[in-house]
């Protein structure tokens, strides 16, 4: 007896979330490459302490790169897209917070809401089951 593999079109708000994912990438992208020229800058004027912002701009390209992975591999339903975005929204989300309490722009609120919204979306039963088949 042989099973028809039937083409299953990716459900619509993954889709979303895929757009999403690659603008976040991009503004990480943006936002890392800035930050290095400036702790660059800094470090040659003799200011050490632009250290740590140049290794928070490396981890962005980082994040970058493995967003880029997950929004290339989502339409796949790779397993491993689902638990990898949800951990880097989730820290999106303590970031976004930490930087709040700490006196940071009001606009963190919107990338929160990103996040948080990109979570919901993930852990729905349609979306879920999506990297599951």
């Amino acid at each position: 007896m042989t099973e028809e593999v039937r083409n299953v079109e990716m459900p619509g708000r993954l889709k979303l979330v895929r757009g999403f994912l690659w603008v976040q990438a991009v503004l990480n992208v943006l936002a890392s490459a800035l930050v290095t020229t400036l702790a660059i800058n800094e470090l040659e004027h003799g200011n050490e302490e632009a250290g740590l912002a140049l290794a928070l701009a490396i981890l962005g390209f980082v994040v970058a790169v493995v967003l880029i992975a997950c929004a290339l591999r989502i339409s796949h339903g790779s397993r491993w897209v689902r638990p990898t975005v949800i951990a880097v929204e989730g820290l999106v989300v303590i970031m976004g917070l930490v930087s709040l309490v700490n006196g940071g722009a009001i606009t963190q609120l919107i990338g929160m809401g990103i996040a948080v919204g990109v979570i919901v979306v993930l852990n729905k039963p349609e979306e879920s089951a999506w990297f599951s088949r």
